[in-house]
């Protein structure tokens, strides 16, 4: 018999302490519904860099660039972890009246609506928050 447990965990409120932070499934593990994993790493990353790309290299100037990392990511990688979460319920519905009105509005222009905010994303352009 092949067992797989697909394991998450509440989001976090910080994803850094002094001079390490966190990214990827360390910061924000996501269940496989939204398939997002990785995308959410690669954006971490990539934000990260831009972050880190003015910091100088004293103990100061990092960790401002992590809080600007963390301020900048944390609400939108919580946002699709939720939404990961929520799928695991969405995606299973029985048949009925839910899975009707679920599957209508995969058919409809709806879904892709829906979720323009997660493909339109671009870490490479997207602002940063304000540096404190």
């Amino acid at each position: 018999m092949y067992r797989w447990a697909l394991y998450d965990r509440e989001p976090s409120t910080t994803w850094r302490n002094g001079l390490v932070a966190l990214l990827g499934d360390a910061a924000h593990p996501m269940l496989p519904f939204m398939a997002q994993g990785a995308c959410q790493a690669i954006e971490d990353a990539a934000i990260l860099g831009r972050c880190l790309e003015g910091a100088g290299p004293d103990r100061q100037s990092i960790a401002r660039a992590l809080a600007t990392y963390e301020a900048t990511r944390i609400e939108r990688a919580t946002r699709i972890q939720s939404g990961s979460y929520f799928n695991r319920i969405v995606f299973h519905y029985p048949d009925g009246e839910e899975q009707v009105a679920r599957d209508a509005m995969f058919a409809s222009d709806g879904w892709s609506t829906a979720t323009d905010w997660v493909y339109g994303y671009d870490p490479l352009t997207a602002p940063l928050a304000t540096r404190s």
